[in-house]
């Protein structure tokens, strides 16, 4: 039997994270409003602009790509999430310097068959995805779908949407991409384990754990962040 995927969430102990378990919602954000400034809709039309200098098409063209682009980017929603539960600089920078929590949810719960969430992971480079797109439009140019060009689009944009600096390599990035930007709604069953962090106070985890008391989180595994005795890492006791 195959273990199910697990992906992290760090969060700052706050309203919205109490509210993500309280309503059982995760909040799929438009690009523009991800902390990367390289992925709104300036950055969009650059790489586009690029692409155009590269591989020309005519104007007329150029221009219908970039609006489904760009209306498609308006309306798209990620969820982002990390594949490790161990990365201090994770703790650091999303879980409010290791006084929040890491919330592990199973992929296939929160995206299940049929629901049109698709997940990326991400890929780190130092330069815009350039060749991938245009090796994207040689592989439609010849296709009967060459004219469906929601289609086409929409693999560009998630080419781009796959795509992020090195720098931001640690974070080991999944991206959940829904068809449009808003809250989705899960079940308990879908949160597998909820971590603490190395600063987590007594009375956060006693709130945290007060709003998971019901009988539908009972299978929720709880752990505590701790210094490894040997070496600069994290380890996790289970609580």
């Amino acid at each position: 039997m195959l273990h199910p995927r697990i992906l992290f969430k760090y969060r700052k102990l706050d309203k919205s994270c109490l509210e993500l378990l309280l309503n059982r919602e995760l909040w799929f954000a438009t690009p523009a409003s991800l902390n990367d400034p390289f992925e709104g809709e300036s950055s969009f039309s650059e790489v586009l602009d690029a692409v155009w200098d590269r591989y020309p098409f005519p104007k007329e063209e150029r221009e219908y790509y970039h609006d489904v682009i760009k209306k498609q980017l308006s309306e798209t929603g990620i969820c982002s999430f990390s594949k490790a539960r161990k990365n201090q600089l994770m703790w650091a920078h999303y879980a409010d310097e290791h006084k929040g929590v890491c919330i592990g949810f199973k992929e296939q719960l929160i995206r299940p068959e049929g629901s049109m969430i698709y997940p990326i992971d991400v890929t780190y480079q130092d330069n815009y995805p350039f060749k991938e797109i245009i090796e994207r439009f040689h592989h439609f140019e010849h296709q009967p779908g060459m004219n469906n060009i929601q289609n086409i689009a929409g693999d560009i944009l998630y080419s781009v949407l796959g795509t992020k600096y090195t720098s931001w390599s640690y974070e080991r990035e999944r991206r959940l991409v829904f068809v449009s930007s808003k809250a989705v709604e899960f079940s308990p069953q879908a949160v597998n384990s909820i971590a603490f962090g190395l600063r987590t106070t007594e009375r956060d985890k006693a709130t945290l754990k007060n709003i998971t008391s019901g009988c539908e989180w009972s299978h929720v595994k709880w752990f505590q962040a701790v210094k490894s005795k040997s070496k600069y890492a994290l380890e996790f006791e289970r609580i």
